[in-house]
């Protein structure tokens, strides 16, 4: 099983160095995400374990990594960099140190530097062909100028994306083959679009130039393919294509946790929302802290009409993150559609409470408004709307308008605007599988709209069913990706095949107890293993010792020498 490594944020105490940090940080996190050696641990969860008192343990316990690594960058007469590698193992914690230093006329080379060293704590002879991040520029004071870029990117605010826009095209305009600066210009208008700072129609075209020409220069970036991916769902509506490059996307990409958000929308898309959770859980394993994340579980939980478990998510994160605004409002938004007046409005007052002073108009409370008829508030929302789009022109409201009305059960305008929406290329997910346009799913008008997502044909088939524990729990999983089960003592171990990889699931159950809910083609053909003689297999071994082989896969499956092997044959 590979190791769990999470690259905390490098520190310096020069203001003039600190866009060096998250440059490093960002380069490992990239080339060691395509070593099979090592799961590498998301930047978001990282920044979330370490914002209280610094501590290794803690947090190599709150991310579940047996490995840390973080550093120091010092200015002296070179900049310096101190490496500080953990292990966690029987024996404690094992610390490493390293240090690396380059001229400060050639900071570009430190990340290739930390890079090799790096390698050598963790072993690794190689990663792959060419670094992915790693490419030279013909003028290399321009890197700092990229550096600075991903400095200002790595702020996530309306103007530090401007700024960094910026950056980059002086990059591109004095290096035009240098990929990187291409592939970080189009995530800043796939920023934009998904915030609702740009109208979509307007920087989509803008995003699809840009990694198109990172394509050009590097056409196995996994990075630039998932990037290209969401130009393709969220602008094209060309989902016919998307599925089998999400698959060499996650063989090539490093942030596996984007990559397996990016396969849940397409689940989610198609409102099979079983498949879109695992997706999401895949997801949780490379960013455990992601109240991204757990809000999308949220979210997908509230489409599936599992109001009991989307309220107990959002909950969860607000036990974690008491003043994390979605989860509050989703939480208020889940009692209005279950009419429960009281609770909705015990939580949109706690919501009102944490926000800020510039900030008192939330979509869910306009839709909450409407849903328990106060005109008057539902009517301010409306006009809110209205004079934010004569001042800011660039912003696309149409859905928050469509909630309005969708509370107000005025049905034919929460259409016109969801219409209006769909056509700027914005919420696409939402207006496919927010419970509130349940009533106009079935109209003409949003049929039309319906017919112009490009729908693959063939895709992975899904076959969810619940399975009962031992201890009353229940687990959803998918039958058709379930390869086989192994006995652990009181507990079992299912192994599937889905979302391209092997996945493996614990759970306290005997194989007894599993098997009773199976159907009659999962086999038990030793006293620790049940099979799915539905796959194809290979039988080895003599009559002492044999053994199941999954040819696709690097098993070995015990056979009892009871077992009549005959009852396998196909």
């Amino acid at each position: 099983m590979p190791k769990r490594i999470a690259i905390l944020s490098f520190k310096t105490e020069s203001i003039r160095l600190h866009y060096l940090m998250e440059s490093i940080q960002d380069l490992l996190i990239l080339e060691l995400g395509r070593s099979s050696k090592y799961i590498v641990i998301s930047k978001e969860s990282v920044q979330v374990a370490t914002t209280s008192e610094f501590n290794i343990s803690n947090v190599a316990n709150q991310l579940n990594a047996s490995r840390i690594l973080h550093g120091e960058v010092v200015e002296k007469e070179e900049i310096e960099v101190l490496l500080y590698y953990y292990r966690l193992n029987s024996r404690g914690l094992e610390r490493f140190e390293s240090k690396v230093m380059v001229h400060k006329s050639n900071t570009f080379q430190l990340g290739e530097k930390c890079l090799t060293a790096v390698k050598s704590f963790l072993n690794i002879h190689s990663i792959g062909d060419k670094p992915m991040g790693v490419q030279k520029l013909q003028h290399p004071e321009l890197y700092q100028k990229f550096m600075l870029g991903n400095y200002h990117f790595n702020r996530w605010t309306q103007e530090n994306v401007a700024e960094a826009i910026a950056m980059y095209r002086e990059v591109i305009q004095n290096e035009s083959g240098f990929a990187p600066a291409y592939l970080k210009l189009a995530k800043c208008y796939i920023f934009q679009a998904g915030r609702g700072f740009e109208i979509p129609k307007k920087v989509y075209p803008k995003a699809r130039r840009a990694v198109e020409k990172a394509l050009e220069i590097n056409p196995n970036s996994g990075e630039a393919i998932i990037n290209k991916n969401l130009v393709d769902f969220f602008y094209d509506l060309d989902w016919r294509t998307i599925y089998d490059s999400i698959e060499k996307g996650l063989e090539n990409h490093v942030d596996a946790s984007e990559a397996y958000q990016q396969l849940s929308f397409f689940w989610y898309g198609l409102q099979e929302y079983d498949a879109a959770l695992d997706a999401l859980f895949s997801a949780l394993e490379y960013d455990p802290l992601s109240t991204g994340i757990l809000n999308m579980i949220g979210d997908v939980q509230l489409s599936a009409k599992h109001f009991d478990e989307s309220e107990k998510t959002f909950l969860a994160i607000l036990k974690m993150f008491p003043n994390d605004f979605a989860a509050l409002e989703n939480l208020l938004y889940i009692a209005a559609l279950q009419d429960n007046k009281n609770k909705c409005f015990r939580y949109l007052n706690k919501l009102q409470k944490l926000l800020p002073g510039d900030e008192k108009y939330v979509p869910r409370m306009a839709y909450a408004y409407g849903r328990f008829g106060m005109m008057e508030e539902a009517q301010e929302y409306l006009d809110y709307y209205e004079k934010l789009e004569k001042e800011q022109p660039s912003r696309v409201l149409h859905n928050f308008k469509a909630q309005v009305h969708a509370g107000l059960k005025d049905w034919d305008k929460a259409l016109y605007y969801a219409e209006k929406g769909w056509n700027a290329r914005t919420g696409i997910l939402f207006i496919l599988t927010d419970p509130q346009f349940e009533p106009i799913r079935r109209w003409e008008r949003y049929q039309r709209l319906l017919a112009q997502i490009k729908f693959p044909k063939k895709i992975e088939d899904v076959n969810y069913f619940t399975l009962k524990t031992d201890t009353q729990e229940t687990l959803r999983a998918n039958l058709n990706a379930l390869l086989f089960i192994r006995a652990e003592d009181n507990y079992s171990r299912l192994f599937f095949f889905q979302h391209f990889r092997i996945e493996e699931k614990l759970v306290r159950a005997t194989l007894k107890t599993i098997q009773s809910q199976l159907p009659e083609s999962f086999l038990r053909v030793h006293k620790t293993f049940l099979i799915n003689s539905k796959l194809p297999f290979e039988v080895h071994g003599n009559s002492k010792t044999r053994y199941i082989n999954q040819p696709q896969h690097d098993f070995k499956i015990t056979v009892s020498r009871s077992f009549d092997i005959t009852t396998l044959d196909k």
